[in-house]
């Protein structure tokens, strides 16, 4: 999936001889992702997790207070990759 993913316009999943989805790996992924970031960072207790709805992120305070801490060590979004969606859209895991 990681090399459809880097040379394909778009992507259609096949189910029973069906197309279930089809549409570009950018789209696909935005559509079924989930809006959050994951930060990691350190406190006084070790290494902690926290996730923020990428909705209203630069106005969340939680969030705000974590950048201006200096504490991070990662930031990511949650972003669906190709794999996770066809295994939503046909059921079945990739071999």
């Amino acid at each position: 999936m990681h090399v459809a993913d880097e040379l394909c316009d778009r992507i259609a999943f096949i189910t029973n001889g069906q197309i279930g989805l089809i549409d570009t790996p950018r789209q696909l992924k935005l559509a079924r992702g989930q809006r959050l970031v994951r930060v990691e960072y350190r406190d006084q207790r070790g290494l902690q997790m926290a996730q923020f709805s990428l909705d209203g992120l630069g106005a969340d305070l939680a969030f705000r207070e974590l950048l201006d801490g200096g504490t991070i060590e990662t930031l990511h979004t949650e972003e669906a990759t190709l794999e996770d969606i066809f295994i939503q859209v046909t059921g079945k895991q990739l071999r």
